[in-house]
C-alpha cells in the first residue's frame, strides 16, 4: 500500500509505513480510548452528535445483511438454525439492540472504553429486551480493545465491526481479521462498515483514527487472506460526511 495521506495538523505522509513509523502503537489506542471515555455514554453521544442518523444506518445495515446472509437468516425465524454474532466495537449496544439482536438469538459485545460497554451491560444485559425476538440476548460484555481481543473459535455465525476499524492500526486490524476469521462457523461472514475517503487515508488526531479508501481497504482484507462477497455505500447520510461503506467477507480459503 503506498497510498499518500494527510492528517488533520497538515501532516503529509508518503504511504501508511511512514504513518505507522511514527506512531507509537500503545499510545495511539490510549488516546482513542480516553477519546470515548469523555464522550456521552448514549446513542448520540457515540455518533458524534447524529444519534438521529442511527435509524437510516441501521435500516441500509439491515438490508446489506440480508442480501450476504439471507438464507441463514431465514432459516433462524423459521426455527430451523440458531445464530450468534459478536459486536466489535461495541459502544452501548446501539448496533446489538437495534440490528443484531433483531436477527441473533445470541450477541457477544466488545469495547474498549469502560463507560460505554458498563451502558451496554446496563440496558441488555441480565434481562429480556423489549422490542426484540423472544429468546434473543446480549450475553457477554468484553471490556477490551480489539488488538487484544481473541474471539472465541467457531463460535460466530456473524462478526459485525462498524466504525471500528479506523481505530486499528493496519497490522493488528489484518490479525484482527484474520482471528475473527478463525471464529466463524463454516458459513459466517465477517462484516466490516467503515468511513472510506476517495484516496490515500486521513488521521484525525483528536481521537487516533484513520479514515482508509476503498482500495486501501481492499487491500488489507486480502492481506488477511479474506474475500468481498458483497460491498454497498450506505445512502441518505448529510453532505459534508464521510461517505460510509459496507464490506460482507469470507476466507478466501
Amino acid at each position: 500500500m503506498d497510498a499518500a495521506g494527510v492528517d488533520d495538523c497538515g501532516n503529509v505522509f508518503e504511504s501508511p509505513n511512514e504513518l505507522w513509523e511514527r506512531a507509537a502503537d500503545a499510545q495511539w489506542y490510549i488516546k482513542a480510548v480516553d477519546y470515548w471515555d469523555q464522550q456521552e455514554a448514549s446513542v448520540n453521544g457515540v455518533l458524534g452528535g447524529y444519534g438521529h442518523l442511527s435509524v437510516t444506518d441501521v435500516r441500509d445495515s439491515r438490508a446489506f445483511l440480508r442480501k450476504a446472509f439471507g438464507a441463514a437468516l431465514a432459516k433462524a425465524e423459521a426455527g430451523q438454525r440458531q445464530l450468534a454474532a459478536l459486536d466489535c466495537g461495541a459502544g452501548v449496544g446501539r448496533v446489538t439492540e437495534q440490528l443484531l439482536l433483531q436477527h441473533f438469538h445470541e450477541v457477544d459485545l466488545v469495547e474498549p472504553s469502560a463507560h460505554l460497554i458498563d451502558e451496554a451491560r446496563r440496558r441488555l444485559g441480565n434481562r429480556g429486551n423489549s422490542g426484540t425476538p423472544r429468546g434473543h440476548r446480549a450475553v457477554n460484555f468484553y471490556q477490551q480493545g480489539l488488538e487484544k481481543h481473541h474471539p472465541v473459535a467457531g463460535r460466530y455465525d456473524v462478526i459485525w465491526l462498524q466504525w471500528a476499524a479506523l481505530y486499528l492500526t493496519d497490522a493488528d486490524l489484518v490479525a484482527f481479521l484474520q482471528r475473527s476469521a478463525a471464529a466463524l462457523k463454516d458459513d459466517g461472514m465477517l462484516f466490516v462498515k467503515e468511513n472510506v475517503t476517495d484516496k490515500g487515508f486521513i488521521v484525525d488526531n483528536s481521537d487516533a483514527s484513520v479514515t482508509r479508501s476503498h482500495q486501501y481497504y481492499v487491500q488489507l482484507f486480502d492481506r488477511a487472506g479474506l474475500r468481498m462477497m458483497h460491498t454497498a455505500l450506505q445512502k441518505d447520510f448529510p453532505k459534508g460526511l464521510f461517505k460510509v461503506r459496507m464490506y460482507a467477507l469470507k476466507s478466501a480459503s
